[in-house]
Parts: C-alpha cells; structure tokens; sequence
C-alpha cells in the first residue's frame, strides 16, 4: 500500500502538471472529427464482420448462399426439407437418431464381466 507521503506527493505533481499545461479544451472541430473517425473505424470494423460471414457462408455446403460446386445445393434441399416438417416429424427425426446413436456408443463401451 502507498503511504500518504507518496500520494500527497502525486497530487501535488499532477496540480503542478495541470497549471502549467495551456490545454483549454477541445473545440468543436476537433470533437467532430473525433466522432466522425470513431464513425468511420466502427463501420470499417461491421463490413470486415459481415465479408468474413459471407466467407463463412460460402464455403458451408449446407447453407443457400453455398458456392460448392456440386451438382444440387444442398443448403436448397436441407432448408425446403426441414421447412416441410411438422413438430411431429421433428420428434420422430430426433427419435431415430438418437436410437441409432446409442447403439453406436454401445459399441465402444466395455463389455461388463
């Protein structure tokens, strides 16, 4: 912990520093183009994100936007797929993997003695 001998002696240093600075304050000027730069990194920093989505979603097979070169898109055929599903389907969708899943797993796990 500082002793107040030290912070006695930084407030002095920092009102001996704030006399002799001839700063006034920013005029309107310059608090403009303080917003407009902070502006314009915020909406270079958005279309770096959104450039880096597409990218993302072009190389996904399974998404609309896919650039893949097969034959069918994919991404068409699983989002026309699963928009005609009813909650119905999606239970017996879930179902079925899950039953097929377990058995998989049965098959890794140790045999008890």
């Amino acid at each position: 912990m500082k002793n107040m001998k030290e912070i006695k002696a930084q407030e002095k240093a920092a009102k001996n520093l704030i006399e002799e600075s001839d700063f006034k304050g920013y005029t309107i000027e310059e608090i403009r183009f303080q917003r407009a730069l902070v502006a314009m990194e915020a909406e270079f920093c958005k279309e770096k994100c959104l450039k880096s989505w597409d990218n993302i979603q072009s190389v996904n097979p399974l998404s609309p936007k896919s650039d893949s070169k097969l034959p069918v898109q994919v991404g068409n055929v699983a989002k026309r797929m699963l928009n005609g599903l009813n909650y119905m389907d999606y239970i017996m969708l879930g179902f079925s993997l899950f039953g097929g899943a377990r058995k998989v797993f049965s098959l890794f796990r140790r045999k008890k003695k």
